[in-house]
């Protein structure tokens, strides 16, 4: 797992590795919400963008802006990611499976 912190700090956000076992505790919260992302997909937060640029590399965007390749996770690895704003209760885990990137968030 590669994560370049200085970049999510930019974006507003900091995270830490998770064991495979804690990404199933994230699955059991009531309105959670599993998207997948195929390589060259993205998916977008309104002031947050994230896209799968393929072989384990997540790309991060403010709206309208350049992506920033931030995460490489190598396959089975997760990578929890959550605002650093003290009025926002937000997460996001990323998984790799394969090629296929896996987002688990709750919405709001």
């Amino acid at each position: 797992m590669e994560i370049d912190h200085v970049g999510l700090k930019h974006f507003g956000l900091d995270g830490e590795p998770l064991m495979p076992g804690r990404v199933g505790e994230f699955l059991k919260i009531p309105g959670v919400v599993v998207d997948e992302l195929a390589p060259g997909q993205h998916i977008d937060f309104v002031t947050l963008r994230v896209r799968n640029e393929g072989r384990g590399i997540i790309s991060f965007a403010k709206t309208q802006h350049v992506f920033l390749e931030l995460l490489k996770l190598e396959p089975g690895e997760a990578f929890l990611l959550y605002c650093t704003c003290p009025m926002v209760d937000k997460f996001l885990v990323v998984t790799r499976d394969g090629d296929v990137v896996k987002l688990i968030y709750k919405r709001l």
